[in-house]
């Protein structure tokens, strides 16, 4: 048996009809209107905030520790600032200078030593941290210790920006 091919106009006669068929408009399927169940009832009412947590006081030991971290900054601190201005004319002296050279060395060795004194700053900043962390985890004394730590890194900032300014000029 041989398949003769379909002429055009009962091709197109045929999508017609078929096409017709999906533009009927029956009552078979659904609304989608919004239904009764749907809509919002109901009484509720907004739910009072829970008051702020009060600050938990730091146990005597803890009071302590804070005050120990606290001066041992301060101190290293005003080693720094005491040592900086030492560190600032060498660095200025070597300005220029080529790298490895009397004046480029001596500045280096000054701004290493200042970086010295900034990581006894650092060391009890490190401290701090695991005191905060501390009392994150077994509900401690938060408040304290943060600001503790608050007055330590603001020494620390001073500090950085001093040594990255020093770096900077001798690299210049």
């Amino acid at each position: 048996m041989v398949c003769k091919p379909v002429s055009a106009p009962a091709c197109g006669l045929a999508l017609i009809l078929a096409l017709g068929a999906c533009t009927s408009t029956s009552d078979r399927y659904p609304s989608l209107a919004i239904r009764e169940a749907e809509r919002i009832h109901g009484s509720a009412q907004p739910v009072a905030p829970a008051p702020p947590p009060q600050p938990v006081q730091p146990s005597a030991e803890l009071a302590q520790r804070l005050a120990q971290l606290r001066g041992e900054a301060t101190r290293s601190h005003q080693a720094f600032l005491s040592a900086a201005p030492r560190t600032r004319a060498l660095v200025n002296a070597a300005r220029g200078s080529a790298v490895a050279s009397d004046p480029w060395i001596a500045a280096q060795a000054s701004l290493s030593g200042l970086e010295v004194t900034r990581n006894r700053t650092m060391e009890a900043m490190a401290d701090l941290d695991k005191l905060l962390l501390q009392a994150e985890m077994e509900g401690g004394a938060r408040e304290a210790v943060a600001e503790t730590q608050a007055q330590v890194n603001s020494l620390l900032d001073e500090e950085n920006a001093l040594v990255r300014q020093l770096a900077g000029s001798l690299r210049q």
